[in-house]
Parts: C-alpha cells; structure tokens; sequence
C-alpha cells in the first residue's frame, strides 16, 4: 500500500505541474483567472518560484526540475498518508 501511495503521489504531482505550469506559460484565460492560475502555481508547485532566481539556466530547466521536484514532493506526501493509513488499519485490527 505504502509504494502504491508513493507511485500514485508521483503520478499526481507531475500531472499537477504539467498541466499548471502550461496554464501559466500559455495564459488562456482573462487576466483575473490566469492571475488565480498563478497563485494556484505557486502554491502547489512551490519550487516554480526558482524561476526567478538567477542559478536557473533556462525555462527549459526550469519546467523539468519543476516537475521532477513536484512528482518528488507529492510521492512523498502521499507516501506519509498510506503509511498512516497502513499503522491505522493494523492498529485497529489488531485491537479486536
């Protein structure tokens, strides 16, 4: 349960970089969405924010390392919930 969590949290963190990080390249909404666009980004990919920092070479770089760095974060995460998930389920099991 626990590596499928991780497999999962992988899948979703990608999936969540790849489409909001080409929401906020291809800016196809009006301004007041694509600004809420932009929170949402930073909020839920927080390493895009190196985007403005002078180490990153190219937005090329910038966008791999995002989503590698999201899958990362996100596998993570989800990893932590299965696992607490797996002690609950023996826990309560265990007890009747």
């Amino acid at each position: 349960m626990i590596s499928t969590g991780a497999k999962i949290g992988a899948v979703v963190g990608a999936s969540v970089a790849i489409v909001l990080i080409t929401l906020t390249l291809l800016r196809p909404f009006p301004w007041y969405v694509n600004g809420a666009v932009e929170k949402m980004t930073f909020r839920l990919c927080p390493l895009f924010m190196l985007g403005f920092a002078s180490g990153i070479g190219s937005m090329t770089t910038l966008i791999i390392f995002t989503i590698l760095a999201n899958a990362i974060l996100y596998a993570i995460a989800f990893t932590v919930i299965a696992a607490i998930m797996t002690v609950y389920r023996r826990l309560r099991f265990h007890a009747k």
